[in-house]
């Protein structure tokens, strides 16, 4: 019993002898005992304070039939009835009540010793059951609630991502507005003066270099400019030849505008697609720099 030794055994009984001396024999196993001869005293008091155990007389005083009181007695409890007139049909009646056990007096403090552990062991296995069940259950409450902020969390990365690209497309829009309106500032300023430059006789040999800075702004203008990536990766010389490759231009063309050989050309041509790693020789670098817009 020592690990029961905090339990409390209440002996409800019309028999004082009885009730004094159940009490005296369960508080020498190290429980704690009470008793009442009366079922309403024993009622008020267990309102007050719960019991682990009821010894209860099957038949008391005053036409008292222990039986009706097991729906007053609570159900975290065990109920051990003990009669004098024991037989068949009252241990019936007595299980189908909701008692644990049926002793019939006089019986061995042995036997009662047994059946008041059985009922301990008993008791404390169903409520360490029903702590499991509580525990799981406030697990599941638990998961379902960190489910749901992870639910939510979610949902707010997603806003916040359709946001940040909303954001990135108002930004992507924004720039290429403002080169737009760039360009456009660049045609304005710079076309008058280069047409103004072609004007001038003293400057006739310069011709075609004029007309290829008139074509690289009218693309500037037109959408037709040369990506940026593209422009950053090559050299100023590299930069000509590519919008001229771009536009059509071919190597003897460009050997021509440019007064360079066409060999010179032709090192240019793979230099270009070497930095813009186009390996594929089948591939046509005039395809590749129309796409790159």
């Amino acid at each position: 019993m020592d690990a029961f030794k905090n339990c409390r055994v209440t002996v409800v009984d019309d028999d004082l002898l009885v009730c004094e001396s159940l009490t005296e024999i369960i508080r020498s196993w190290g429980l704690r005992a009470e008793s009442f001869t009366h079922p309403e005293t024993a009622l008020d008091s267990l309102k007050e304070s719960k019991s682990d155990i009821i010894l209860l007389d099957l038949f008391m005083s005053d036409d008292i039939y222990g039986l009706d009181l097991i729906p007053q007695l609570g159900g975290d409890v065990k109920i051990i009835v003990i009669t004098g007139f024991a037989d068949k049909d009252s241990a019936i009646r007595a299980l189908k009540a909701g008692a644990f056990d049926l002793l019939e007096k006089p019986f061995q403090n042995e036997l009662l010793y047994h059946s008041i552990l059985r009922a301990l062991t008993a008791l404390e296995s169903e409520r360490e059951s029903k702590r499991l069940i509580d525990d799981i259950g406030k697990s599941r409450s638990e998961l379902l609630a960190q489910q749901q902020r992870l639910e939510n969390l979610n949902t707010q990365l997603l806003d916040t991502n359709r946001a940040l690209s909303i954001f990135a497309q108002n930004i992507e829009r924004e720039r290429e507005e403002i080169e737009k309106r760039i360009a456009l500032k660049l045609r304005n300023l710079i076309i008058p003066i280069v047409v103004r430059l072609k004007n001038d006789p003293a400057l006739h040999t310069y011709e075609n270099q004029l007309d290829m800075l008139t074509k690289q702004i009218e693309d500037l203008t037109s959408g037709f400019a040369m990506d940026s990536r593209v422009a950053m990766s090559l050299s100023f010389t590299e930069l000509q030849i590519a919008s001229l490759i771009k536009n059509g231009v071919t190597t003897d063309g460009i050997a021509k505008q440019l007064h360079i050989a066409e060999s010179t050309v032709r090192t240019h041509r793979k230099n270009i697609r070497k930095k813009l790693k186009i390996n594929n020789a089948q591939f046509s670098l005039r395809n590749y720099l129309n796409s790159r817009n």
